[in-house]
């Protein structure tokens, strides 16, 4: 079944969350919009919340009850994307699509894509290139820059990316537990996995081996 097959029964969109102000997903001041739905579960996922395509309920520590996601129409998400386009303007920001995997329904995605690209909004998108490319090619090419989570290290991944995204730029995120109190809201502890978090000498070592095969290192924190 191709992932476009998989979705709600109207035209709306699951949108986890709208993160405006953003400085950390892109160039400028950006609105970072998390898509649910992603058809990975990664041990070190810290946006839980966005694995369902549809709105997950959690519980506050004080015992309040909190629902991640709501379900808006295209022009819904335009319209609160519209009242921060003097932002992106100004700085050379704009929107950058996340989640989730916001290539989960490509049909949305592209709706949303065009719609920013109608109203001159810069885009990028973060996915895990877990995806049909012939089926989101041209979505990808309406793009201003993509953000490749690579998974795993492996050759035929590397030549994929070489072959089809101009100037292939790396940047290290070093594992964190920010996601940590979201499995406890959402009773979902079992999947927490700890990692150690590596040391900034190892960081920079890395970045220096990635910087010897002719590829530009970069960061956005």
């Amino acid at each position: 079944m191709r992932l476009s097959e998989v979705r709600p029964e109207d035209d709306t969109i699951c949108v986890s969350q709208m993160q405006h102000f953003s400085v950390n997903d892109g160039e400028g001041i950006r609105s970072t919009v998390f898509l649910s739905g992603c058809p990975l579960r990664c041990r070190w996922c810290c946006n839980p919340e966005t694995w369902t395509p549809t709105p997950k309920s959690g519980r506050l520590p004080g015992g309040k009850e909190e629902t991640f996601g709501r379900f808006l129409t295209v022009d819904e998400v335009m319209k609160e994307l519209a009242r921060h386009t003097i932002f992106y303007r100004e700085s050379g920001g704009g929107v950058t699509w996340s989640g989730g995997e916001p290539f989960f329904f490509p049909g949305n995605l592209r709706a949303l894509v065009r719609a920013c690209e109608d109203r001159g909004i810069p885009q990028a998108v973060e996915t895990t290139c877990h995806f049909d490319w012939d089926e989101c090619a041209d979505i990808v090419g309406r793009l201003d820059f993509v953000f490749a989570d690579i998974k795993h290290m492996d050759g035929g991944v590397a030549r994929f990316v070489r072959e089809h995204f101009r100037r292939p730029k790396i940047e290290l995120l070093p594992y964190h537990d920010f996601g940590r109190m979201k499995y406890r809201m959402l009773g979902m502890e079992s999947f927490w996995t700890d990692f150690e978090t590596p040391s900034k000498e190892r960081v920079a070592s890395l970045e220096a081996l990635i910087r010897s095969e002719g590829v530009e290192p970069v960061g956005y924190r």
